[in-house]
């Protein structure tokens, strides 16, 4: 692969976690989208851990899998492989790095 098929790839990729963050995100914070982070901030509202460490919860999740892939070659659930993962970890980045930016702009 070069760097310009590197880019290329990229694009295709991040393309496809923007559609599954869509669809999710219609399935966790509700057809209109009212709140993007609801499962996430009702960890904090339940007293369990602070939104933000959520995010890193969810995001250490689908760490520990792709470390499984990695030194097993495989995983068990055949409908949710190891390019999943990856897709959420991208879909979890961009999450709290948009709720951290909300919570700066609230409090600007």
């Amino acid at each position: 692969m070069n760097a310009d098929e590197l880019l290329a790839f990229h694009r295709v990729f991040c393309g496809r976690a923007y559609r599954l963050c869509a669809a999710k995100n219609h399935d966790y914070a509700g057809a209109k989208g009212q709140s993007p982070f609801r499962n996430f901030e009702s960890i904090d509202a339940l007293g369990i851990a602070s939104t933000e460490t959520g995010f890193l919860v969810r995001m250490a999740d689908k760490l520990n899998r792709l470390v499984t892939f990695v030194n097993d070659g495989k995983l068990a659930v055949k409908n949710e492989g190891a390019t999943d993962s990856l897709l959420d970890l991208i879909n979890y980045a961009v999450l709290l790095a948009a709720f951290v930016h909300d919570t700066e702009e609230t409090n600007d």
